[in-house]
């Protein structure tokens, strides 16, 4: 029996038990009737995440979305959540919640002259040298396990830009993980040894961003996971580090 011949209700939920990327293959290269399932709200709605977090106003269209308008809505565009500091999307292949912690949303701490400022649409922090400003940088942030989809692999990475005349950011960070609760061991990290030490690397959109570290997100976790990022045994004025955000999305 060819594969569209089949009730349409084992169609729905065989194409329901693949994935988000598997289903609009389907859509796309499949005869008629394979394709209005694979495109179906019934389908989509197990794509979307059933505890999908509650949005700030107006961030979604008034008019009704279809399931799979829903999900590409948010796997295209991230959508606040209330606060307007965190953000959410949804990752296009699996269907998992990532997230992205605006400077706003960190715990930053340096030893110097932080201002915070709106720029192309978002909110970073700079650091400026100041009068008497000390030597010493700690970026952290935390987010609830819950807010996160089971059974998933993140990676945590800081995003960030540089000025044209920065100083004092040459020397490694002591310190940059993940950590899944304050009393669980570190996940992720570095660099304790040279040959450890991620550096940073340039994206697409012209940020750069260095990871923090990997943790697994299981069934029915509580609690929260934290990230940190520290300098302080270098003892030099730093200036000219501007922070967007901590991004937390799924491991490729």
């Amino acid at each position: 029996m060819e594969i569209e011949g089949l009730p349409e209700e084992l169609l729905t939920e065989v194409i329901a038990r693949t994935s988000p990327q598997d289903a609009c293959r389907a859509a796309a290269v499949s005869p008629p009737a394979l394709r209005a399932t694979a495109d179906s709200d019934v389908v989509w709605s197990r794509f979307l995440p059933r505890d999908l977090p509650r949005l700030a106003e107006n961030e979604i269209p008034s008019a009704p979305l279809s399931s799979k308008g829903l999900f590409q809505r948010l796997a295209v565009q991230p959508a606040l959540l209330p606060g307007k500091l965190v953000s959410m999307r949804l990752d296009r292949v699996t269907g998992a919640k990532c997230y992205t912690l605006s400077a706003r949303a960190l715990n930053i701490a340096w030893g110097d002259t932080l201002r915070y400022w709106h720029w192309i649409h978002v909110d970073v922090a700079q650091l400026q040298c100041g009068e008497g400003g000390l030597c010493w940088l700690e970026i952290r942030g935390r987010i609830q396990s819950k807010m996160l989809s089971e059974n998933t692999a993140y990676t945590a990475r800081m995003v960030f830009k540089l000025t044209d005349a920065p100083y004092g950011l040459d020397h490694p960070f002591q310190e940059a993980l993940a950590r899944v609760n304050e009393d669980a061991d570190a996940v992720a990290a570095g660099p304790p040894r040279e040959e450890d030490v991620l550096l940073p690397r340039m994206r697409a959109d012209g940020w750069m961003e260095v990871e923090l570290g990997s943790f697994y997100s299981e069934e029915g976790d509580d609690g929260e996971v934290s990230f940190n990022l520290r300098e302080i045994e270098a003892r030099t004025l730093k200036s000219g580090l501007i922070v967007w955000a901590i991004e937390i999305s799924t491991t490729v």
